[in-house]
């Protein structure tokens, strides 16, 4: 695939059909559906707004809790990019 000048590349990523459960940073829960994949990050789809920014735990079945970072986000889907714990 081609890029636009000044795009930022990322990992391809992989389409998936899993339930998992994203532990926010205020202690509370949310069910959503991961719908790609890959080893840099996920798009989630859910009923659920999240922020831009925000950081999140996804609990990713057969992985286990993942750190992840909310990098965009719209009505009803948003994509995390995951972190080690070091990282700022």
């Amino acid at each position: 695939m081609q890029r636009m000048h000044g795009w930022i590349g990322r990992k391809d990523r992989f389409p998936v059909g899993m339930d998992a459960v994203v532990h926010r940073s205020d202690g509370g829960t949310v069910s959503v559906r991961l719908t790609d994949f890959s080893e840099e990050g996920c798009r989630m789809e859910g009923d659920e707004l999240f922020q831009i920014g925000e950081r999140v735990r996804i609990d990713v079945p057969k992985l286990g809790l993942v750190n992840a970072q909310v990098r965009w986000a719209l009505a009803g889907s948003a994509g995390t990019r995951f972190f080690n714990e070091t990282e700022d």
